[in-house]
């Protein structure tokens, strides 16, 4: 058991039988594992994802004047349909649009950033989606495997993890970051909150990142979705020691 996960287990056994563990906690230290622009990313995918749009036009205020560009925060906005709806995403990339025009007409130009690249015509997209989630997973994949619902192996595969995920503009790293917050935000998503938090980490983010995304989440949805998000990524640690 590593430090992380010793100080995250004893953390949540103290708070689960009722002692002052929880409230002790450093939140705002935690944050301080993401860089401001990390944390830019994790505070409006998790308002996106909760579809907050009072606290959305702030978020993104804030997340350009840290660093990110107009694109990126299109590409965050654009991922969260896989994973939220398209209503939620469609209302975050209405509120982005009103911020980038209101700082416009403010004199302020926002860096518009990289633009994303198309997949090359011919390309097996179902495969190359799959390479993608191998590299997110650290394992090899089968494919075409038999599932419940079959759609959905392909619509995995070929769109998520090939036409999105292919687009480039963010890394991968910050594509997790995102997605971990918004299935965090969102709650009651645990099976694939837990999934990511594993991918996250098997592409460089750390659990001490993890932590901050977490604290973020506290300070932008609630104290108990953000502890929810604790007992996720104890869980992932657990299954990995």
């Amino acid at each position: 058991m590593n430090l992380t996960q010793k100080r995250i287990t004893g953390l949540l056994a103290a708070g689960l039988v009722g002692t002052s563990g929880l409230q002790a906690y450093d939140w705002k230290q935690a944050q301080k594992n993401l860089s401001p622009k990390q944390q830019a990313i994790a505070q409006t995918a998790a308002l996106s994802a909760v579809g907050n749009l009072e606290k959305l036009p702030a978020a993104f205020y804030q997340a350009l004047d840290s660093g990110l560009t107009v694109n990126e925060l299109k590409e965050i906005v654009l991922q969260l349909y896989a994973y939220t709806g398209f209503p939620r995403c469609l209302n975050a990339a209405g509120v982005l649009e009103s911020v980038v025009k209101q700082r416009r007409a403010a004199g302020k130009e926002d860096v518009t950033g990289l633009f994303p690249q198309p997949i090359p015509a011919g390309t097996d997209k179902y495969e190359l989606g799959k390479r993608n989630l191998e590299v997110l997973t650290a394992s090899k994949l089968p494919s075409h495997p038999p599932v419940f619902i079959q759609g959905t192996d392909t619509f995995l595969k070929e769109h998520l993890f090939a036409d999105i995920f292919e687009r480039g503009v963010l890394t991968y790293p910050e594509r997790e970051i995102a997605t971990v917050s918004a299935l965090a935000a969102l709650g009651n998503v645990a099976p694939q909150l837990q999934a990511h938090i594993s991918m996250a980490m098997n592409v460089g983010v750390s659990a001490p990142q993890i932590e901050g995304i977490m604290a973020v989440i506290k300070k932008a949805v609630g104290r108990k979705t953000a502890v929810s998000g604790l007992h996720a990524l104890e869980a992932v640690l657990s299954a990995q020691k």
